[in-house]
């Protein structure tokens, strides 16, 4: 039987795929704290989805 060699640790995800905070989100897009908690609890946290909303929305 082969060892396991992990270490115990999860794999980090890339950042791509990590959460937005609120804070983050409105300081890309300029956009007021408020609007970026708001848009965030309707659309979630993703930023591949936040990122392709916002995206759309200045189209």
């Amino acid at each position: 039987m082969a060892a396991n060699k992990s270490s115990g640790k999860s794999p980090k995800t890339a950042p791509h795929e990590e959460p937005y905070e609120p804070e983050a989100f409105a300081r890309k897009f300029g956009i007021p704290a408020g609007e970026a908690k708001t848009i965030i609890k309707r659309y979630g946290p993703s930023r591949r989805k936040l990122d392709a909303y916002m995206a759309a929305r200045d189209a």
